[in-house]
């Protein structure tokens, strides 16, 4: 347990010296989400005549902040290996003695906590300009953790392609952008029963929509943690850790028998 916290703490410090950095790019990338929100808001009361009230910007808010933070870690998880390979770290990191899978979590811990303060904030500005409801469940804490470890095994997954091939951090944005829209998001995809179903089978689409019946419907979470929907997240996220996980683990053998763990 305090390996685990000791672990977290120095990602966590790594991580705030990285942002003071950059600290003009992280700026001008939370005005560019937010930025893209109010404009995609825009659109849905064009389309709509007017018909986009708050309950329904509080839906698509609740997809897209959701996506926002599983799409900024998984390409966060991705890039800071290519980074650690690129620097000469790497192979320091990850044969230093301590599980691979006790880092992961770490930084896993670290990125989730980082974007979900940042669309915090982000939430903080869009909602009194739309004029969005606040509403808070203590339960949803549990979906909303749920649906973003989804996307960490997808993260994984690509990691372990990074290690064997080097350089494919490039895809994982292009990936973490079409689950905004393949995963509903922004708007239910239940009235395009094709695209709705093969949603089941994604990361973040199951648990986009037990939040918004939580936060939007008023369903409460007991109610919830009964259906098949929430058993069916359950299952989702782990499938996707598992896989994830295993093809990283993989992918760490495979390049210390080439030799090829370091390279970039």
């Amino acid at each position: 347990m305090m390996q685990s916290y000791h672990l977290i703490r120095a990602e966590i410090t790594k991580l705030i010296h990285i942002e003071r950095s950059y600290w003009v790019s992280l700026l001008a990338d939370q005005l560019f989400f937010i930025l893209s929100f109010l404009i995609v808001t825009g659109v849905f009361d064009l389309v709509t005549d007017g018909n986009f009230d708050r309950w329904a910007r509080l839906s698509a808010l609740i997809g897209y902040l959701t996506w926002r933070v599983a799409g900024g870690c998984m390409v966060e998880t991705a890039v800071s290996v290519a980074d650690d390979a690129q620097f000469g770290t790497l192979e320091q990191v990850w044969l230093s003695g301590e599980s691979i899978s006790l880092i992961l979590f770490a930084r896993s811990c670290t990125f989730i906590l980082y974007y979900t303060l940042r669309v915090i904030l982000m939430a903080l500005i869009i909602m009194p300009l739309l004029r969005i409801p606040v509403i808070i469940v203590p339960g949803s804490i549990v979906i909303y953790l749920l649906t973003v470890g989804s996307a960490f095994g997808l993260a994984f997954a690509i990691t372990g392609l990074h290690l064997i091939t080097k350089n494919v951090e490039s895809i994982t944005m292009p990936l973490a952008t079409a689950l905004l829209f393949f995963s509903g998001a922004l708007s239910s995809l239940e009235g395009i029963p094709i695209l709705y179903g093969i949603s089941r089978f994604l990361p973040l689409s199951i648990g986009i929509d037990l939040l918004r019946k939580m936060l939007v419907e008023g369903t409460g979470f007991w109610q919830i943690a009964v259906s098949s929907d929430f058993y069916g997240l359950v299952v989702n996220t782990a499938v996707y850790l598992i896989i994830g996980l295993f093809a990283l683990k993989w992918a760490v053998n495979k390049a210390r028998q080439v030799g090829t763990l370091g390279h970039y």
